[in-house]
């Protein structure tokens, strides 16, 4: 043990002047009385009081010596050498993520990253200091560069999980500047599912691991369509653990039970095991569907040895089912069999085909152009599919038709046409075939369940996206397939003919028509997203005629939102659940409402098997071992002690030891 202000051991000295206050007392005048029968007692304080007597048993002065003791050691503020992962001034990057609420530890990871960075905390020595950022899905600094031990340890009480995945990109951005400081060290404490590669942090960066489990069961998928009979409803699970399960999966439809059975899932292998369920006949009114399973051994049953169920968050998820797609859709193609098909089948669609070079009729809500497209665009919700002009559209509307070139079928193959619309345009340059699939967007709701793995492109056409677009497949000459927000409606763009590949043949192009239309074809009452995980910002599409928007939030907070010439957007998605969206006029309710739901659907979060080695920059980071040496201080029990002694200390002197 050592101290770290010996110096203060100096005010030990104080207890010689209250021995010294113990030992004189107090002298008194001699007065002569007529018989010393009724003054024995006043004679014993007499002989008590002489001075310099010597000392006697007094609890009063036992407990004023220990009183003086304790300030004194606390003052001169003891430690002891404990082992700690780092040393020094420290940036601690706490993990605060999905899967830190996982209880495979007691209680949870989180708890238990908490508790580490505490650790360090206590371990600082005099002039450190430490910031301490929260890993969210929106990063928070909850203390910056202070030697405050007592607010750190504050502020870590107060900390929480989130119900998302962490941005370790921003909070890297935010750990920049501390960790600038010379001598700082950062700390990361998490579960290591961190997102890959990670841009480097100035300074040493220590990596401590917690968890130790990866056993998980999760829902990672739930939606519902509209069928022949009814709404259809679609549910996968999946397995992370080692070992087979077969937990119970519940579904309610508007809070009544629908169904209830088991559903096995196979252990994990190269990849996680998985399990899917389709229900149909489900209740033609339906709004909001939920999924719940129950792991073995939760409802009664058995637990398989090694089973388990770790992370309660993905064993719920919600789903809100939206009316079918409704709407009139034109066709302009010269003949596409595979495209009318698939848009054909969808529920509530009237499609009607048209050639190309015919006069558009303007009462449809969406046109699709296979091809051939002119080079004025109708206002309205548009598709373009390779878009190429008409030798007819180009002498027509253009009379440079000399600088562009045309095949066999009169279809345009020059380098570069520009084609415009309502308050906007797009120029298509000449086609290339570098078509590879590099990057698919693959967290967009457009895109969800299509899979574009064994998708094979020949060529496709150059088109730059508007301001805004949302590319959701890139090649490698250019985006396969873009939407995009216009003024006069929305717009898809798909930059290769289908004649050119083999996505009319795959599954995922009936259900990427599916997506499209839905997203693309109006629907009554508010226009909400799919696909919502926490912290994601959800713009709203309100009623023209609507001035105020409120979001109603799972735990039932209300946030109002003004309705401008800006979308209004909601960015409090931190919960999971089902949100309720209401529009009001001047404070005039309007009756329709609309509702979306915020599930987890995060693999990388379910998937709650602890990482060994982390990467940051070049650097692989393994999980740190307490190899230096902190201090752990004991001066606040000290005090605390010394005030419990001063409480006792002072019931004595008021009469409560008499009885003694």
């Amino acid at each position: 043990m050592g101290f770290l202000t010996p110096v203060s051991l100096l005010f030990a000295a104080l207890s010689i002047p209250i021995l010294v206050l113990y030992m004189l007392k107090l002298r008194r005048r001699d007065v002569l009385v007529s018989s010393t029968l009724l003054w024995r007692r006043l004679l014993r304080d007499r002989e008590a009081n002489a001075p310099w007597q010597r000392l006697r048993r007094n609890l009063l002065l036992l407990l004023q010596l220990l009183i003086l003791a304790l300030l004194t050691l606390a003052l001169a503020r003891p430690f002891i050498p404990v082992p700690t992962v780092v040393s020094g001034s420290v940036v601690i990057l706490l993990d605060a993520s999905a899967s830190m609420q996982a209880r495979d530890v007691s209680p949870t990871r989180f708890d238990a990253g908490r508790q580490a960075a505490r650790e360090i905390v206590a371990a600082m020595k005099t002039g450190d200091t430490a910031t301490v950022i929260l890993v969210g899905s929106q990063p928070q600094v909850l203390a910056s560069a202070t030697d405050d031990r007592a607010l750190l340890r504050r502020v870590l009480d107060g900390a929480r999980p989130t119900a998302g995945c962490a941005d370790w990109e921003a909070a890297f951005a935010l750990a920049v500047g501390p960790a600038s400081a010379p001598a700082t060290r950062v700390v990361i404490i998490s579960d290591g599912a961190l997102s890959h590669p990670l841009p480097p942090l100035p300074g040493q960066v220590h990596f401590v691991g917690v968890g130790g489990g990866r056993d998980n069961l999760a829902i990672t998928a739930l939606a519902t369509r509209e069928g022949p009979g009814g709404p259809q409803v679609f549910l996968r699970l999946a397995n992370y653990g080692h070992v087979d399960a077969e937990p119970l999966v519940q579904i309610s439809a508007d809070g009544q039970l629908f169904d209830a059975r088991r559903l096995f899932v196979p252990k994990r292998g190269t990849a996680p095991g998985s399990a899917d369920l389709m229900l149909t006949d489900l209740p033609s009114h339906l709004r909001v569907l939920q999924a719940r399973l129950i792991p073995e051994g939760e409802d009664g049953g058995e637990t398989a040895e090694g089973g388990g169920d770790a992370l309660p968050l993905d064993d719920v998820a919600w789903t809100v089912h939206a009316p079918p797609v409704s709407g009139r859709v034109l066709l302009i193609s010269e003949g596409n069999l595979f495209l009318e098909r698939a848009l054909g089948a969808l529920p509530g669609v009237e499609l009607m085909r048209s050639l190309p070079g015919q006069p558009l009729p303007s009462e449809h809500d969406l046109y699709v152009y296979d091809r051939v497209v002119t080079a004025t665009l109708p206002s309205g919700n548009l598709w373009l599919i390779g878009p190429s002009l008409l030798r007819e559209s180009v002498n027509f509307s253009r009379p440079e038709a000399g600088a562009v070139s045309f095949d066999e079928e009169g279809i345009e193959v020059s380098p570069s046409l520009s084609l415009t619309g309502d308050g906007f345009s797009i120029e298509v340059g000449g086609w290339f075939t570098a078509t590879e699939i590099l990057d698919v967007a693959v967290d967009d709701p457009l895109l969800r369940y299509v899979d574009l793995s064994t998708v094979h492109v020949l060529r496709a056409r150059a088109v730059e996206p508007p301001p805004g677009a949302r590319v959701l497949v890139r090649a490698e000459g250019g985006p396969l397939l873009f939407v995009a927000e216009r003024p006069g409606g929305r717009l898809a763009v798909l930059t290769f003919d289908l004649h050119d590949s083999d996505l009319p043949l795959q599954v995922a192009f009936p259900v990427l028509v599916a997506n499209l239309a839905d997203w693309l074809l109006p629907r009554a009452g508010v226009r909400l997203p799919e696909g919502v995980q926490p912290g994601d910002p959800v713009p709203i599409r309100p009623d023209p005629e609507a001035t105020q928007v409120h979001v109603i939030a799972p735990n039932g907070t209300r946030h109002t939102l003004s309705v401008g010439e800006d979308l209004p957007v909601f960015a409090a998605t931190d919960q999971l659940g089902v949100y309720l969206v209401e529009q009001s006029v001047d404070a005039a309710p309007i009756p329709s409402v609309s509702r979306f739901a915020v599930n987890l659907f995060d693999e990388d979060e379910s998937d709650i098997a602890p990482r060994e080695v982390v990467q940051v920059g070049g650097t692989a980071l393994r999980a740190a071992t307490r190899e230096e040496e902190g201090r752990r201080e004991f001066w606040p029990w000290l005090a605390g002690a010394a005030l419990a002694v001063f409480a006792i200390e002072w019931w004595a002197y008021w009469g409560g030891m008499r009885g003694w």
